[in-house]
């Protein structure tokens, strides 16, 4: 494989396979690096993609992500974007657009591949090869051995801002990070004895509190189950509250995120080791709640679960960094080169219920290109969860809607760099924006 690129993304998942889609189709000879032997980081957990919309449906992503769904419509793999009123807040509309994790991993690597884009799968940057501030290369370990690759730009994607923290960017100061959690499948699951259950008001042993509602997709007294995402609390074995959300794409399988760890450090091996022993406990104890407890649950089994789940770790300090109150205000930057509409999510770093602060008006905010820029790099740009932003705004950012709409910005700058023989960071914003607009982004 050839060593030299012209814009290295390291990280394939959900921002990271956007940012190499777009760098390719704009001309730039890209690599993307993955640690898996897959695409699609957390959006192939189980997980449907929040934040196409803001909270009065209107589109706020568009662009490559859009393109993505369509492509995973044309497989069988993705549904329609389902809206509803929120058990968070009554006055917030909710979006949700549920897919197949399998489908995803095919068409996004698809898309890759078509848009002339070199994969790297089953690699680890190790690290970083900086000559003043610019970066010049990375080293990357495999089963090859070590290897060295070089780039004119490079597009950390990795979600732990893994590469800028080896160029000794700065990071954000951390007090606290938000939990974590496993999502998990369960499997012959009969949905109408549970929607049933819930339709005639039957209390079910061991939840402290439900919200007796379907909030998206068939309402509870449709025949048809359809895709649906419920959301509630139950008291656990350890008599602690615990949040429960379950997604339905396929008849008798759901996706159920439910297990929550504090305190798990993703950029150190032990706590993410002790992090992940925790959650596959919680699994098995919920798993065996659901069985005894809720109905239409009694024959399910656990297909899978995936990793330990990070929402939040390293962020960089960039030339901008995204505030509570930009979010909140909706704020609209000038040099705004992606969107953002899901509610600041915070889940809870001491192990509480998960709290949501709602954007002005149910509106929209934009996220500057400064954020992407971290500080004393020239050729360094970001992508995803790690971007330049306080820890309430991270909770907003990190939500895959926002982490592809970055991604789209990011490859397009690294691209369009190149082609103009400038670093990222002295791009001409306006000519980032006119091309993103062009190219059907949101912005």
């Amino acid at each position: 494989m050839n060593k030299d690129y012209e814009v290295i993304v390291a990280g394939g998942g959900t921002a990271g396979v956007i940012t190499a889609t777009a760098a390719a189709r704009n001309g730039a000879k890209t690599l993307v690096i993955e640690r898996f032997g897959h695409l699609g980081g957390t959006a192939v957990y189980g997980i449907p993609f929040l934040g196409m919309y803001d909270g009065c449906d209107n589109k706020v992503n568009a662009g490559i992500a859009q393109e993505l769904i369509d492509r995973m419509k044309e497989e069988g793999g993705c549904l329609e974007a389902c809206f509803g009123a929120t058990w968070m807040d009554e006055r917030y509309r909710f979006s949700l657009v549920p897919f197949e994790p399998e489908v995803y991993k095919y068409v996004a690597q698809e898309m890759l591949l078509e848009a002339g884009c070199d994969i790297l799968f089953y690699t680890m940057v190790t690290g970083v090869i900086v000559e003043g501030d610019v970066l010049k290369g990375i080293e990357v370990f495999n089963k090859s051995g070590k290897e060295t690759y070089a780039a004119k730009v490079f597009i950390d994607c990795t979600g732990d801002a893994d590469i800028a923290y080896m160029c000794n960017v700065p990071m954000q100061p951390k007090e606290r990070i938000q939990n974590s959690s496993i999502l998990f499948k369960m499997g012959n699951v009969d949905m109408n004895k549970f929607l049933e259950a819930l339709k005639n008001g039957q209390g079910i042993t061991g939840w402290k509190e439900w919200h007796n509602r379907v909030i998206i997709g068939k309402k509870l007294n449709s025949d048809n189950v359809g895709p649906i995402h419920l959301a509630g609390h139950f008291v656990g074995k350890n008599g602690k509250e615990i949040t429960f959300t379950a997604v339905s794409l396929i008849e008798d399988e759901v996706y159920i995120n439910a297990t929550r760890t504090v305190n798990v450090d993703s950029t150190n091996a032990l706590s993410l080791t002790q992090g992940e022993i925790s959650e596959r406990r919680n699994v098995h104890d919920i798993v065996n709640i659901l069985k005894e407890s809720v109905p239409g649950f009694e024959k399910s089994h656990l297909i899978n679960s995936s990793p330990i789940g990070i929402r939040e770790s390293r962020n960089i300090v960039g030339e901008y960094t995204l505030q509570k109150e930009d979010v909140l205000s909706g704020k609209q930057f000038e040099d705004s080169v992606a969107r953002g509409s899901y509610p600041i999510d915070i889940h809870d770093p001491k192990g509480g219920r998960t709290s949501f602060q709602f954007i002005k008006n149910g509106g929209s905010y934009s996220i500057p290109y400064r954020c992407l820029i971290p500080k004393g790099f020239k050729n360094l740009l970001v992508a995803g969860r790690c971007l330049s932003a306080t820890h309430e705004a991270v909770g907003t950012a990190r939500i895959m809607g926002a982490c592809m709409a970055q991604g789209q910005a990011a490859g397009t700058a690294a691209a369009l760099a190149v082609k103009s023989g400038v670093n990222p960071s002295s791009l001409d914003v306006s000519v980032l924006q006119d091309t993103l607009i062009k190219q059907k982004a949101l912005i």
